[in-house]
């Protein structure tokens, strides 16, 4: 029978230590649930990251009305190039809130592909953007060094649809 070296942590004692991190604190109670934690992490972002100024410069107002605008549309995208962009598209890029990876993309038959062509071909004749390719998965990602139990220790990662 084999024995263990007197120096090997048990593996109850290394899932402890992963597992310890788990409540993240700001003066006020200790949180807990992953309920919990959204709360404070969501409470928290607003605080650092405001919002653009979405106020028009009056002086680009101006110079736009001056210019003709450009009423060609661009063309539209083909078969082919969809296919070559989906062949480059990095394999290990993170899904974003639908958990569609790459790998998904480029094993899609020739009816998705086209689906998805008619999709972005859409976008710039319709001149819309869809709501569902604007949300982003939101994770936070504990920066290095930094204390896990504080809140400020966090960056948050936007996670965007693949298409």
């Amino acid at each position: 029978m084999k024995t263990k070296p007197s120096g090997d942590r048990s593996s109850l004692e290394r899932n402890r230590e992963l597992h310890s991190h788990r409540y993240v604190q700001i003066p006020g109670p200790w949180v807990k649930s992953d309920t919990e934690k959204a709360n404070l992490f969501a409470s928290r972002l607003p605080a650092v990251y405001k919002p653009h100024d979405v106020t028009p410069d009056p002086e680009i107002l101006r110079k736009l009305e001056t210019h003709a605008q450009h009423t060609e549309k661009p063309r539209a995208f083909t078969i082919g190039e969809l296919k070559r962009v989906i062949k480059h598209l990095h394999p290990r890029k993170a899904p974003g809130p639908y958990f569609i990876t790459t790998f998904i993309i480029q094993e899609l038959l020739p009816e998705g592909l086209k689906a998805i062509l008619h999709l972005l071909n859409s976008i710039p004749r319709l001149e819309h953007w869809p709501k569902p390719l604007k949300q982003a998965k939101v994770i936070m990602i504990l920066k290095p060094g930094k204390t896990p139990a504080d809140v400020t220790s966090y960056r948050p990662i936007s996670l965007l649809p693949i298409i």
